[in-house]
């Protein structure tokens, strides 16, 4: 552990510990570790034949968490880095009385965007991914280009936020007063090009 009242981001030797009682951030290191899933238990392994026993719980553990949350029939799909990132995105949604159809931790990729694309068939406006604090994929954001996806991603949850409510002002806009030609539209770095059919 870092030592007390020092910043992590600065070399310091670490302080070892055997066991930590109450909250405490950690430094972990290891293998693999980006296919760790942030926000969730750590189980450890003292014999080899402990390993699949502690993936099946940690597969379950991760599954009971995603499966809590209460999806809708129609809305947007949520992407975000960490568990607790997306509980908290999806808190603020619910508060702002936007539905999500389906949720995700990590990259965006081409399952996600067909899995949101679904919405195309029912509504558009909700045909959009919400990404926060994830990367896209390259295949992923052109799969979306081609078929009619919106991905909005940011590191900040008003930003996201605002760029989707823009998204769906021009969306209504459009549906309400299809003679009219809206050509650009730009909100901070959202770029739209809509043509509206007479």
């Amino acid at each position: 552990m870092p030592q007390p009242l020092r910043e992590l981001r600065v070399k310091n030797a670490y302080v070892n510990h055997k066991a930590i009682i109450a909250s405490q951030g950690v430094k972990i290191t290891g293998k693999d570790l980006e296919k760790t899933l942030a926000g969730t238990p750590i189980f450890v392994a003292k014999k080899p034949d402990e390993i699949e026993v502690l993936k099946d719980e940690a597969s379950k553990v991760v599954s009971s968490m995603l499966s809590a949350i209460k999806l809708q029939e129609r809305g947007v799909y949520v992407q975000a880095s960490t568990l607790g990132s997306l509980e908290a995105l999806l808190a603020f949604l619910k508060q702002s009385k936007i539905p999500y159809c389906g949720v995700n931790i990590g990259p965006v990729h081409k399952r996600d965007v067909m899995k949101a694309s679904v919405m195309l068939e029912h509504d558009s406006q909700w045909a959009v991914i919400l990404a926060f604090d994830v990367k896209v994929e390259r295949e992923a954001q052109e799969i979306a280009d081609n078929v009619g996806v919106k991905i909005f991603t940011a590191d900040i949850i008003y930003h996201l936020f605002d760029n989707f409510l823009l998204h769906r002002k021009v969306h209504t806009h459009i549906h309400t007063h299809t003679r009219k030609e809206i050509t650009f539209l730009k909100l901070k770095t959202v770029k739209l090009l809509v043509f509206c059919i007479h």
